[in-house]
């Protein structure tokens, strides 16, 4: 189990209670501390869970997590950031779902919660983010609300996804702690990838499932998701790391490369104008990443709305 932290002092101790709880498994805990300010590392070495805390300069997540998977010293390996929770039950549920169906790659479904005293902030971050918890917690009581709830009361079908290449080419199936994996597996799909900001494990999984054929993933969601307004999982930014990166999975001549029609592309190439690239980025992107039936009418789409930004914009002034 690989923990990296970087400034997550205000949740770090409920993160390694949760760890702390797991049932019927002999788990390793080691804490990446990227380049954190505060009391994080000090907290994780003072935890009697924690087997060993590995110390770098702020590199990021990715190269946070592949750090830690290299030190550890267990058949598989798993990730938690330092503000989410595992359920006590889950450790073993997905060794057990590595077993039954003989995966070397397994997941969860998400539950995703948040604190009261968030609720005003995750409002004012603009982007529905609001709307996402199925469960709004009090800081005092978080423990107790989500880590003693007896998993079988947990709201999920027990139903057995097989994810696949096809389905990681359209998108998100899932965030990274959702998934376990077998070390040598995870080294031979290459990692989480340090090139391509909040999509590093999207890559990782998309490989794994590659070589596995599929990734099953059970419907319990046994893994507490932290909804909070500093998440960096926001689209607008995303929009070209994560389009830009499904160019390069599909040219890579290894994966399918067809374009993968999803909702969450299409919602990406909505959010073009207010993102970074150029005009002509913006075009050639659509271009390349729209199927070519409908590439003429979208970048058609594309040029009018900016038209009619630019006839605003003018009429303003």
């Amino acid at each position: 189990m690989v923990v990296p932290t970087y400034n997550g002092e205000r949740f770090l101790e409920n993160t390694l209670e949760s760890l702390a709880r797991q049932v019927d498994v002999d788990l390793e805990i080691l804490v990446v501390d990227d380049g954190s300010s505060d009391r994080s590392a000090e907290i994780a070495a003072a935890h009697p869970a924690v087997a060993r805390v590995l110390r770098q300069a702020n590199q990021g997540v990715a190269v946070a997590r592949n750090k830690g998977a290299a030190v550890a010293t267990g058949r598989f390996v798993a990730f938690l950031d330092q503000d989410d929770l595992w359920h006590p039950a889950r450790a073993s549920l997905l060794l057990d779902l590595a077993r039954t169906t003989g995966a070397l790659a397994v997941g969860t479904t998400e539950y995703p919660f948040a604190r009261s005293v968030d609720r005003s902030a995750l409002e004012a971050v603009g982007d529905g983010r609001h709307t996402w918890p199925a469960q709004w917690v009090d800081e005092e009581s978080e423990v107790e609300a989500l880590l003693e709830v007896p998993v079988d009361s947990l709201k999920g079908t027990g139903d057995l996804e097989e994810l696949r290449v096809e389905r990681f080419m359209s998108g998100p199936a899932a965030i990274t702690t959702s998934f376990m994996y077998e070390r040598d597996l995870y080294a031979k799909a290459g990692g989480c990838a340090p090139w391509v900001k909040a999509a590093d494990d999207h890559v990782l999984n998309t490989c794994v499932a590659k070589i596995q054929g599929v990734i099953p993933r059970i419907d319990v969601p046994c893994l507490f998701y932290r909804v909070h307004p500093a998440s960096t999982s926001t689209v607008s930014p995303l929009v070209a790391p994560y389009l830009s990166m499904l160019l390069a999975l599909r040219w890579g001549r290894v994966l399918p490369g067809e374009s993968q029609d999803s909702d969450y592309v299409r919602h990406l190439l909505g959010q073009m104008p207010g993102s970074t690239l150029s005009l002509t980025e913006q075009v050639a992107m659509v271009w390349l990443t729209v199927p070519k039936e409908r590439r003429t009418r979208a970048v058609g789409r594309l040029l009018k709305r900016h038209l009619g930004d630019a006839r605003r914009s003018a009429s303003t002034r």
